[in-house]
């Protein structure tokens, strides 16, 4: 056999023994997840669209799933794709931008989205040693989730910005589709479930949401009404961030370490973990993010965030003045939205 006839076939049989390794992980992965009063095969034939036949022949390792079919199953169990091609090694990463499906609705890949971060946090919350890092440059969805309007004034923003309403149109004629305020009020009970959260917070976290706001209404856009709307909203989480801080805990009662930074941080990231699972984001595009559960990329972020707290201040429970003075900073960007310099 000639020397470039052994290299090929040594190929060969290389990838497909690798090929072998990710299909068996996925098989056994899938049969952890699917709850076991239920077959197997049916169970995915129905989830896949696939005929029971075929499904068996992924099962004996005839056929391997396609890569469409393990990003469908990686999100209906919430496993990481990563982990099953191999990707942990440090040296590659599989990354999410949820933001990029040509051809559908924004809005229905926001809610996706949002439904499958939902599903995300809920498992990862059944564990009781779950943590949550999180470093913010501006206002996180996490915090307003729960208020109805500042949530439908960043999507009203985001579909602006994207030409997906008319330049002209304004915000008191935008409304969210009920099954959207559906998955906002679900999404937001799962976040309380967190039982122990760590904040790092830039210096002026409100202060890019003052800005849009005050845009916006130069551009006669919104109403003196929905300023003051969103105003009050925004003035209830400084208020909720300051409580939690005093207290060190939410009203949830999860565990909770807010620092203020010392440095401008340049972006926001965050960090989940538990013994069987982490998962990083990094937000870009607005509203959209950069999700991997690479598990080298995941110790690099969690290492990062850990590092910001020797720039910082930590303000649960003591460091009084400094958070005195940062919550009225606060309060006094959004009571002074009208004064605020932008080019309209």
């Amino acid at each position: 056999m000639s020397n470039n006839l052994q290299k090929v076939t040594r190929h060969f049989f290389q990838k497909k023994t690798m090929n072998n390794q990710i299909q068996q992980i996925l098989i056994d992965t899938i049969r952890e997840k699917v709850p076991q009063e239920h077959n197997l095969a049916v169970y995915l034939a129905d989830k896949l669209n696939l005929g029971r036949e075929s499904v068996y022949r992924r099962l004996r390792g005839e056929i391997y799933f396609t890569f469409d079919e393990i990003a469908l199953l990686s999100q209906e169990f919430g496993f990481s794709i990563d982990n099953i091609v191999g990707a942990k090694s440090g040296q590659n990463a599989l990354f999410n931008i949820h933001m990029l499906q040509e051809g559908a609705e924004y809005l229905d890949i926001y809610m996706n989205k949002m439904k499958e971060y939902g599903r995300m946090f809920s498992e990862m919350s059944e564990h009781s040693d779950l943590k949550a890092r999180i470093s913010i440059n501006t206002l996180p969805y996490y915090l307003h989730i729960g208020h109805d309007n500042l949530s439908r004034f960043r999507i009203y923003k985001w579909l602006h910005q994207n030409l997906k309403i008319g330049t002209n149109d304004k915000f008191a004629d935008f409304e969210l589709p009920e099954e959207i305020l559906q998955t906002h009020k679900s999404f937001n009970q799962d976040i309380q479930k967190l039982p122990d959260i760590t904040i790092i917070m830039d210096g002026n976290i409100f202060w890019s949401a003052a800005k849009d706001i005050a845009y916006f209404q130069k551009r006669g856009l919104l109403s003196e009404e929905d300023v003051q709307i969103l105003k009050n909203e925004l003035l209830e989480i400084i208020d909720t961030i300051e409580e939690d801080a005093t207290k060190g805990s939410s009203k949830s009662g999860a565990r909770t370490s807010i620092y203020i930074s010392s440095v401008d941080l340049e972006a926001s990231y965050l960090h989940f973990e538990n013994d069987e699972r982490q998962f990083s984001q990094v937000r870009v595009f607005s509203i959209s993010a950069i999700d991997s559960s690479n598990e080298g990329l995941c110790r690099i972020q969690k290492e990062w965030i850990e590092s910001l707290k020797k720039y910082s201040v930590l303000i649960s429970k003591s460091g009084e003045m400094q958070r005195y003075e940062y919550m009225n900073r606060q309060r006094e960007i959004i009571n002074n939205i009208a004064c605020l310099e932008t080019v309209a």
